[in-house]
């Protein structure tokens, strides 16, 4: 059995980018909202080494199989595993696991911070999970196909913002705990629905904080509603996504400062909360099927009548 040296170096890596990566790893894609970091990376051989994350993190194996030296944090059992194209591995954060491996790869990887892990779980379960060990080369089709909706917002260049990020987070973090935690209960709802009145102060929030970085867990919050309930109730009583109804009431305030006022796009794109002009540009043209600038045109042109906020 090969003997992992006592003085064998630690290794964190950090998705969101607060603190310097591995010489061994490069990002070659990332998107961060808050809680929640998305990407892709490469890296490079290793030697060996002890490795954690300092989030939550799932990667996801999108480039050639590579053969994985690797022990469990407290464990004397050195195993080997093929990580081919498509398999996962799990890593709970700040659990150390023993790495070496001698071919480059591509990885996809989603990543959540350790409170927001916290909240979710303090919100969504009764206290019955068992904190999440590291599994590596696994395969789950749940994940597989979440890692959609991940690749989907990292083409779009993060289309569905912050609220869409933390959606797919809360969704992630439920079926790891569920799966991988020995969570013994049910997910746990609160009581009630989303309400007229829940519905009015949710309404009423987004539009009095359009321009900020609006948080699910704050829309939450508003609806007094666990993180888990809300985005699901939401959906049902509204047919659209919290991220979607967000948008629309994005691009709808930018119709009407296009055709009101003479601002720049730019500047509109940033009063109703778009990272920029492009970011508008993109959900404006799904929506309307035509971009900010000829929508102005047209209203100068006559060709649009402007209606009155709703």
């Amino acid at each position: 059995m090969p003997i992992i040296p006592d003085n064998t170096p630690n290794e964190l890596i950090d998705f969101a980018g607060v603190t310097s990566l591995p010489i061994n790893i490069e990002i070659t894609e990332r998107l961060t909202y808050g809680n929640v970091a998305l990407g892709t990376y490469r890296h490079r051989p290793h030697n060996g080494t002890l490795i954690g994350t300092t989030q939550y993190a799932v990667l996801i194996n999108e480039g050639s199989p590579f053969e994985l030296e690797w022990r469990q944090e407290g464990s004397a059992e050195i195993r080997h595993t093929r990580i081919g194209t498509g398999d996962i591995q799990i890593h709970p954060g700040d659990r150390l696991v023993y790495k070496h491996w001698q071919r480059p790869s591509r990885m996809l990887f989603f990543a959540v911070d350790r409170e927001f892990v916290r909240h979710v779980f303090h919100d969504v379960f009764n206290g019955q999970c068992k904190e999440v060990t590291p599994h590596i080369g696994i395969r789950d089709p749940v994940i597989t196909g979440m890692a959609t909706a991940w690749r989907d917002e990292l083409r779009q260049h993060g289309a569905g913002g912050r609220v869409q990020a933390e959606a797919l987070a809360t969704t992630l973090v439920v079926h790891l705990l569920r799966t991988y935690g020995d969570a013994n209960a049910d997910v746990h709802l609160l009581s009630g629905g989303m309400n007229d009145a829940r519905l009015r102060r949710v309404a009423r929030y987004i539009e009095e904080h359009l321009a900020e970085d609006i948080s699910l867990m704050v829309l939450a919050q508003v609806a007094e509603l666990s993180i888990h309930h809300f985005k699901e109730v939401f959906k049902v009583e509204t047919g659209k996504a919290p991220h979607q109804y967000l948008i629309e009431r994005r691009v709808h305030h930018s119709k009407e400062m296009l055709l009101g006022t003479d601002m720049p796009i730019v500047q509109i794109a940033l009063a109703v909360g778009f990272s920029g002009q492009s970011h508008l540009t993109f959900n404006f043209h799904k929506l309307t099927g035509t971009t900010p600038m000829k929508f102005r045109l047209a209203g100068k042109l006559g060709l649009i009548r402007r209606h009155r906020p709703r």
